[in-house]
């Protein structure tokens, strides 16, 4: 296809001479797509992009769609080369660099130049370009390229980004994704640092570890639960009215956490209730206690049930 063909996108003053992929100098153009068959797959014009020299050299696949498809990939493909480079960020703080005291040849010059390599790098990586347009016209494609972000970077995948994690940080690869597999990708961070702690581990390990894991999740996805259930008990649990006397929310939410259902149940704790209201003083902890009574009781008949109790809804 002629290079004519091609439509350069717009770019701000301040970045003219700018890479949009990673925000190097540019010193040359990608046009994209390379080559004529390809243009059948995109949802924009051909462009001419700003771009340096190792970006413009990525290959990407004949298929990709939109500009952002192919800033996802060029993106990828620095963070598979710069693994070593990021990974001293994974692996160091800056402090700890600075105090490490290396020295030699090789060392020293690590301990000097590791954290600035770094910088380079990440920065390379998060930076997102400018909005682009076309004649001051905003592009009409949207960016639809989900991928995967941690941490400020943006991974085409969410398994790209344990693949980066197992070469920057050498954990084990599949106690990493079994334990994301357990806690979600939202907690990804929680399930990185589970897997830095346990870095070279048997299969036997591997599964006790899972196994562990799981168990409490299990067991905060059932406290979360519980504690919603009661949080909405509370907010519709009300006074009830039996015969002249009343039955007090709080002696109601008491007895659905005692899980006490009938007036038998309640006379066997009647001791705990007591030991549990004493403060509101004898007279008002035994009122109480009579409301709670008598609208237990009353509890005992569907029809009455059906038609008087307002928290009817809130019994489990």
């Amino acid at each position: 296809m002629p290079t004519h063909a091609y439509t350069s996108i717009d770019i701000p003053f301040n970045c003219r001479h700018t890479c949009w992929f990673c925000g190097e100098p540019s010193s040359t153009s990608l046009h994209f797509p390379h080559d004529a068959q390809s243009c059948i797959y995109l949802e924009h014009v051909l462009l001419t992009i700003p771009a340096c020299n190792e970006c413009q050299s990525f290959k990407y696949p004949s298929d990709l769609t939109s500009i952002w498809a192919l800033r996802a990939c060029i993106k990828q493909a620095l963070i598979s080369k710069y693994t070593k480079h990021l990974a001293i960020g994974e692996n160091w703080t800056e402090q700890e660099l600075i105090d490490s005291d290396f020295s030699g040849a090789i060392l020293g010059g690590f301990g000097k130049s590791a954290w600035h390599m770094y910088e380079i790098a990440k920065q390379r990586v998060a930076f997102q370009g400018w909005l682009v347009s076309v004649d001051d016209l905003p592009l009409n494609s949207i960016d639809d390229t989900a991928g995967f972000e941690f941490n400020g970077t943006h991974y085409s995948s969410l398994n790209t980004c344990i693949d980066f994690f197992v070469d920057a940080t050498n954990v084990d690869k599949d106690l990493l994704t079994q334990l994301v597999d357990v806690v979600t990708p939202n907690r990804f961070d929680y399930a990185l640092k589970i897997a830095k702690l346990n870095k070279r581990i048997s299969n036997a390990q591997r599964v006790q570890i899972i196994d562990e894991i799981t168990t409490q999740e299990v067991e905060k996805r059932e406290i979360a639960f519980e504690q919603q259930h009661r949080n909405d008990a509370d907010q519709t649990i009300t006074d009830v009215l039996v015969s002249g006397t009343t039955a007090p929310a709080f002696a109601i939410k008491w007895a659905m956490g005692k899980s006490v259902t009938t007036l038998a149940e309640l006379c066997d704790l009647e001791d705990d209730y007591f030991d549990e209201f004493q403060y509101l003083g004898g007279t008002a902890a035994f009122s109480s206690y009579n409301g709670l009574q008598l609208y237990l009781k009353a509890r005992e008949e569907l029809a009455w049930i059906e038609q008087h109790d307002p928290n009817k809804d809130v019994w489990l």
